[in-house]
């Protein structure tokens, strides 16, 4: 059958009438189709006259091939409505046959293919053999070989370059009504038909895009029509009364509307009423078959003037026939109060009078009736219920003619809430209260805004309700409170005042780290922004007063220093702002005892202490003493009794000689005990006693002594021959006698015996011998001083059962005597008289006899001056006072030294017993001693030590005094300040003491009485030290009334009242300006807290201002506003 690709348009077109062969005999194959075909092919014939299958084209003379097929089709079949024409159906004389034609042409090849088909409408019968299927087959076979030959003759020598493309499955047919194009291998319909075969008849102009095309045909919309519906349609095609011209209707005499279906009426009724089936129907004022003249109704009822049909009604008169009274104009309401409404309206001039009816808008409500002369404009209606609605009607009346009414709908204000005042205030809440309505109305609205306008609270209350306490406020804030009264959508104008919380105080308060003199305070600052915290202490029974500390915020803890040991003190906190102070947050604390100072050894032996100290500055009964080894051995406590003294003393009896304890000492008061004080101290070494020579000889002596009794090492003897070269011997601890020898013969010794452990001795024990036998050879004066001298001597040999000491002044008649024990070898001469000769003699007595005396001579030293003291003392110097010595002097030497600085000293005539020292420094510690001088002696130093005073604090003033407070201000001295001390006093009332810190230079005082003077000392203090004290007065200013409160306001009158002021006062002034302008002034007597004001004009608004006096004083002023009533209406009519 050739190949494919060689000539695809040939070979689609072999495909097409293979598809349309098999759909006509398979599709229906279950009727038992029988089809046969009968190829019959025109010859194309060239100009030589050949016959041919395929002409060269040419443009005269297109090729063409023809083919016709007859299909024969079963009478009983019912496939024959199966095969449907692509092209235009042609119709022949056998009425039995149905001919379908199929063209396929291309315009530049001029190759054109026709196709015959022949379908007989009735046909033999129905055949069930398939071999007439098998023959058809056959035939189609045949058909393609042909087709394929032909395809090769044109591809070959037809076709050249323009061979037709397509694919096998493509079947080209253009019904008869186009051409097919083999370059775009589709039909090219004539003009009229349209779709790939050129099958579908076109509708003029596409129907205008206003109707659909069926079947070539436009069916229009409904508003168009004609052939291409782009005509517009009439309403109802005119009704056959006149012409469609662009769809409206142009209608025929005698003929109107839209479809020309109404009768017209004469000169459209001139445009002064409507037609009506031909019949005019004239307005008012029009007459006539086309209401073409004019008339007035009524003939404007007497009272005006026809003009063109209209009435120009007379002045007060209106309406079409001017027959009514024309009402009032342009009613306005242009005042409302609480029991008031001002109405106002344009008025005609020939109203006699004016009729104006008002009742509530609530069913029921009386209706009230004014009559006002025809020349008023306004009205004002009063004694109206507040917050009403009201219904307002104003009538014009002539000659007892009235207009209809001009309307109004107003509301009465509410009235404003009186009596606002504050019950209970706290730092979170404040209860309100005000004064009920005597009306119905729907509730209140109360509201607490922050001065800051920074949230605030609003609730709605119930209007039975006059008392409302609101919780959740912050402490320390200042709220406006403001009351309005509700009905329906009206508000009351408001009522407000202005209201602070309690600034909340210092919570939690805790004092710990008690000491005897420092206690530490914390508490939780306050929520409220304050300007101080006031820190307030005392002692519990109120001796000393309270102390005062001005805190800032936001410090929230302080150290409470110098205390009294052992005291139990009150505190307060509290907060401060402005002149408020909160509650304070309040605490006990008890200081402990402080222990014993300055604690000493007075004196010390082998087997005791002698202890002293100061006693506490708290009131301790007892001490409670410890002691014991440092090895912890030997632990003893005692109790000693406190000493009525400054200082208290107790001996440690019973101790190893030798030995260091330790030591503490602690306070005891009451079940309370201090911290103890401490020290190490050691007892004496125990001495060797009674050491006495036993046996002499000329180069020998024996001793003997009792042993120490404490732990020693060994005994240490020195012996010392009268030449003076010492010698010493270690005698075992074990021992207690010793000879010594090898001594020179006929001398004097003298022996000594101390104990010793380690590096400490022990006294020494002393005997003067002789090798043979000694006397006592001479007196030895040693320690002397202005009273008292200490005399030794050596010891005899053999020792002496008893000595007498006798001793008296050069000149003295008369002497004193002493008896000794034989044993002793010194004495202590005391009460002597200073600057004294001594004749002083030694008398050793053996048994019955008594040696020769042995006599020295000793002169008494000079005394030093007594009742050393000083006075007169200031920041720079001091006066230092004494009482002269006995002995004769030549001068004076007193000196001076500041601390560790240099000493200052200067000689002093001695007729004089005092002296001032210059130049010193403020606040100073000095040593001052003072001595008399004879020569080159001197006596002993009398000395005291004194401090100088501490420059004042300069200046002290209060400014900003108002009725509460001031402020004090001060220059700080030259001197270190600790602190200063304020004595706030007034009257005849204790003073009030604030301890203000060193580093101030003011102090603000709060909480004064107004109108009262005081007076401030203070001095500053700095350790022991306190400077002198300044002060000064100042008088607090007389502070207002407050609350000025207009009451009770009627036409005439007004109450006013107030709370009278703190501070005492002679009167009050108020003063207030008439209408006039005239300022009046009353003079109101302290007693009263109101008055009140007649003859007041109505509708006056008034300014009161109040103060109060007090001799030539006044105090701040507070005024209040006010505005009296208007007057009722004198004749109101129902």
């Amino acid at each position: 059958m050739g190949t494919d690709s060689e000539n695809p348009v040939l070979r689609n077109v072999l495909i097409s009438f293979n598809l349309l062969l098999l759909g006509a005999v398979l599709k229906p194959f279950e009727c038992r189709l029988e089809a046969t075909t009968e190829p019959a092919e025109r010859t194309a014939v060239d100009e030589a006259g050949g016959l041919a299958n395929c002409s060269p084209p040419i443009k005269e003379q297109p090729m063409v091939f023809h083919h016709i097929y007859n299909i024969n089709i079963p009478l009983d079949s019912c496939c024959s409505s199966m095969f449907k024409s692509s092209g235009e159906e042609v119709s022949s004389e056998d009425d039995r046959l149905a001919e379908y034609t199929e063209q396929t042409s291309d315009s530049e090849s001029q190759v054109t293919f026709t196709h015959r088909i022949n379908m007989p409408k009735q046909a033999c019968k129905c055949s069930t053999s398939l071999p007439s299927l098998q023959e058809l087959l056959s035939r189609i076979e045949m058909l393609e070989r042909e087709v394929s030959i032909l395809r090769d003759q044109c591809t070959s020598n037809c076709c050249q370059e323009n061979a037709a493309t397509g694919q096998l499955d493509y079947i080209p047919q253009c019904s008869g009504h186009g051409n097919f194009s083999l370059e775009s291998c589709s039909c090219v319909c004539m003009e009229g038909w349209a779709g790939s075969n050129c099958s579908e008849p076109l509708c003029p102009r596409g129907c205008s895009s206003r109707g659909v095309c069926l079947e070539g045909q436009c069916i229009c919309d409904n508003d168009y029509g004609g052939e291409d519906c782009s005509q517009l349609r009439c309403p109802a095609g005119c009704g056959s009364r006149g012409l469609c011209v662009d769809g409206e209707c142009v209608c025929e005499e005698g003929f109107t509307g839209e479809d020309c279906s109404q009768l017209r009426c004469p000169r459209d009724c001139s445009g002064r009423g409507y037609c009506v089936n031909g019949t005019c129907v004239c307005q008012e004022g029009f007459a006539g078959e086309d209401c073409g003249w004019l008339h007035c109704p009524n003939a404007c009822s007497g009272r005006g003037v026809c003009r063109d049909g209209l009435c120009v009604c007379e002045e007060g008169y209106e309406g079409q026939d001017c027959s009514a009274v024309a009402p009032p104009e342009n009613l306005r309401v242009t005042g409302i109060s609480d029991s008031s409404v001002e109405l106002a309206w344009d008025s005609a001039g020939a109203t006699t009078e004016y009729v104006v009816s008002y009742q509530p808008a609530v069913p029921g409500g009386t209706q009230l009736q004014q009559r006002v002369p025809g020349d008023w404009s306004s009205i004002t209606i009063t004694d109206l219920e507040p917050g009403v609605t009201y219904n307002v009607s104003i009538y014009a009346v002539i000659s007892d003619v009235l207009s209809i009414p001009v309307t109004s709908r107003v509301m009465t204000n509410l009235a404003t809430p009186q009596g606002l005042k504050f019950k209970t205030i706290t730092e979170t809440t404040a209860e309100v209260q005000w004064e009920p309505f005597s009306f119905p109305f729907d509730g209140w609205e109360i509201s607490f805004i922050p001065k800051n306008n920074e949230g605030g609270v609003i609730a709605q209350l119930p209007s039975t309700v006059t008392t409302f306490n609101q919780t959740g406020l912050k402490p320390g804030e200042e709220y406006t409170v403001t009351v309005v009264a509700l009905k329906e959508q009206a508000r009351s104008p408001p009522t407000s005042d202005s209201v602070s919380t309690l600034i909340d105080g210092p919570t939690q308060i805790l004092v710990r780290d008690v000491s005897d003199t420092v206690a530490f305070v914390e508490w939780t600052p306050p929520r409220a922004k304050v300007d101080a915290i006031l820190l307030k202490y005392g002692l519990a029974d109120g001796e000393g007063g309270r102390t005062t500390f001005r805190l800032q915020p936001p410090l929230s803890q302080y150290s409470l220093q110098a205390l009294r040991p052992g005291a139990r003190y009150h505190l307060a906190v509290s907060a401060l702002r402005g002149a408020n102070e909160s509650r304070p947050a309040l605490a006990q604390f008890t200081t402990e005892i402080d222990a014993p100072k300055n604690l000493r050894v007075g004196s010390r032996t082998p087997a005791s202490l002698e202890l002293a100290w100061d006693n506490s500055e708290a009131e301790a009964n007892s001490y409670r003493v410890v002691y014991s080894t440092l090895a912890g051995e030997h632990y003893h406590e005692v109790l000693v009794p406190r000493d009525t003294g400054p200082t208290t003393r107790a001996t440690l009896a019973d101790l190893v000689p030798g030995t260091e304890y330790g030591i503490g000492i602690s306070a005891v008061m009451d079940s309370q005990q201090s911290v103890p004080a401490t020290m190490n101290a050691r007892t004496e070494l125990d001495s060797p006693r009674d050491l006495v020579v036993t046996a002499s000889t000329e180069t020998s002596i024996s001793l003997a002594w009792t042993k120490a009794t404490g732990p020693i090492d060994h005994y240490r003897v020195t012996f010392t021959p009268a030449s003076g070269m010492a010698s010493e011997v270690t005698v075992s601890r074990d021992e207690s006698q010793l000879t010594l020898s090898e001594l020179e013969p006929g001398t004097e010794y003298t022996i000594s015996i101390i104990a010793e452990r380690g590096r400490q001795q022990s006294l020494e024990a002393t005997v003067d011998a002789f090798t043979g036998v000694r006397p006592i050879t001479q007196l030895h004066f040693s320690q002397l001083t202005s009273s008292s001298v200490n005399v030794t001597w050596s010891d005899p040999s053999p020792p002496a059962d008893r000595l007498i000491l006798t001793y008296s002044p050069r000149d003295a008649e008369e002497a004193q005597q002493v008896t000794l024990d034989g044993t002793r070898r010194h004495a202590s001469l005391t009460g002597l008289q200073p600057s004294t000769e001594y004749l002083v003699s030694l008398v050793a007595v053996h048994g019955a006899v008594s040696s020769e005396p042995v006599v020295g001579s000793i002169t008494t030293g000079i005394d030093a001056p007594k009742d050393l003291r000083v006075g007169n003392v200031t920041q720079e110097s001091m006066m230092v006072y004494w009482s002269p010595p006995i002995a004769a002097f030549d001068h004076y030497r007193i000196s001076y030294r500041a601390g560790e600085g240099r000493t200052d000293s200067t000689a002093l005539p001695k007729d004089v017993t005092e002296h001032t020292l210059h130049h010193l420094e403020p606040a100073t510690k000095y040593e001052i001693g003072v001595k008399s001088v004879r020569g080159r002696e001197e006596s002993k130093l009398a000395s005291i030590t004194a401090y100088t005073a501490m420059d004042v604090p300069l200046g002290v003033t209060a400014t900003n005094i108002t009725p509460t407070e001031a402020l004090l201000q001060w220059n700080p001295p030259l001197s270190e300040v600790e602190s200063y001390v304020l004595i706030l006093t007034r009257h005849a009332v204790a003073g009030e003491t604030i301890l203000v810190d060193g580093d101030s230079q003011e102090y603000q005082l709060t909480n004064l009485l107004p109108s009262t003077t005081y007076m401030v000392s203070m001095y500053a203090t700095s350790g022991p030290l306190t400077s002198q004290t300044i002060s000064t007065n100042f008088t607090t200013l007389l502070d207002p009334p407050t609350n000025l409160t207009a009451s009770e306001v009627t036409r005439r009158s007004a109450l006013l009242s107030w709370v009278p002021p703190v501070g005492e006062i002679e009167n009050y002034v108020m003063t207030y300006r008439s209408p006039d302008g005239s300022r009046k002034e009353l003079i109101v007597d302290a007693e009263d807290t109101w008055i009140r004001l007649e003859g007041l004009s109505e509708t006056t608004e008034y300014t009161v201002r109040l103060q109060a006096a007090q001799n030539a004083v006044r105090s701040g002023v507070i005024s209040t506003t006010f505005t009296t009533g208007g007057r009722v209406f004198a004749n109101p009519q129902d």
